[in-house]
């Protein structure tokens, strides 16, 4: 992973609509229904596959710009429900590790960096250095709510008579053979003033928007703290302005996800080159005192 992410909490009426409204902006009757899905059958499909998924682990591959860089980065991951990620990086900054368990560890990120001067920190997940070359805080990872996002995008055009999204054969990707969801929005927004005492994740919840992306497209704010009362901050209607999904026809799995600002710039990009969905994972693979490990 296709990356708040550095992706809001979703609303469950975006994830409704994109399952059971009729498609406005589904464009899937373009390719005979014999040879494809729609794309709300594609997310619901998905939906169905992880649900029943307690733990996967695998390799994962972001790249994501920052600024004007695109960086990328590859690491190995482990998930366990209900929500327990374990990370280590391979490139850059290989042996870097971080560890999150929602409800441990005061609900801070433990983390090293794998080079010297390497000392275990417990971060803020929202903070500067956790966020430091990332569009998404660590609470948003893992394929369940990757699919959600995907589907509240989709669900977003199709509740405003936005856009198009078309299903077709996407070839073999990882060893699987996959479906190719493509979807195109509007570049188009509006101006919202920012009230008073609020950080721009605060405004990004406020308006509806992802924070990073408002972020991305607003040139006179450099980071989430430098918003002020009345300052007009523009938020795109949509997340992206092109995007394409490849999902596992055999597994269901979103192997790989791609979207590009509104600028036409390839944004950000999450695949999955190796995905374990039965490992087995115990307490101790996300118990930094594992003799693997080296927090």
């Amino acid at each position: 992973m296709t990356r708040t992410a550095l992706k809001q909490t979703l609303a469950a009426s975006f994830f409704l609509s994109a399952l059971c409204t009729h498609q406005g902006a589904d464009t899937a009757a373009q390719v005979p229904s014999s040879a494809a899905p729609s794309v709300t059958e594609v997310f619901a499909q998905s939906l169905k596959a992880i649900k029943p998924v307690d733990d996967y682990q695998g390799e994962f591959v972001k790249r994501e710009r920052i600024e004007d860089e695109l960086k990328t980065e590859k690491m190995s991951f482990k998930f366990a429900r209900p929500f327990k990620v374990y990370l280590k990086y391979v490139d850059p900054n290989p042996g870097q590790e971080v560890l999150y368990i929602r409800g441990k560890n005061k609900n801070k990120i433990k983390a090293h960096k794998g080079s010297f001067p390497d000392i275990t920190v417990n971060l803020s997940p929202y903070g500067r250095q956790a966020m430091k070359d990332s569009h998404q805080p660590i609470m948003t990872f893992g394929i369940e709510r990757q699919i959600r996002i995907m589907a509240k995008i989709h669900g977003k055009a199709v509740e405003r008579g936005e856009g198009s999204y078309e299903v077709s054969d996407g070839g073999v990707l990882f060893g699987e053979p996959v479906w190719k969801v493509e979807g195109r929005l509007p570049s188009t927004g509006r101006t919202v003033k920012a009230n008073g005492d609020e950080n721009l994740w605060e405004f990004a919840k406020r308006v509806g928007q992802d924070m990073y992306v408002i972020l991305h497209h607003n040139d006179n704010v450099d980071s989430p703290k430098d918003i002020r009362r009345g300052k007009e901050i523009f938020v795109p209607d949509h997340y992206a302005s092109r995007l394409e999904y490849l999902i596992g026809k055999n597994t269901g799995m979103p192997l790989k996800e791609t979207s590009w600002d509104h600028k036409g710039q390839l944004y950000e990009q999450y695949e999955y080159p190796k995905l374990d969905l039965s490992p087995g994972l115990t307490d101790e693979d996300f118990d930094p005192d594992n003799d693997e490990y080296d927090f």
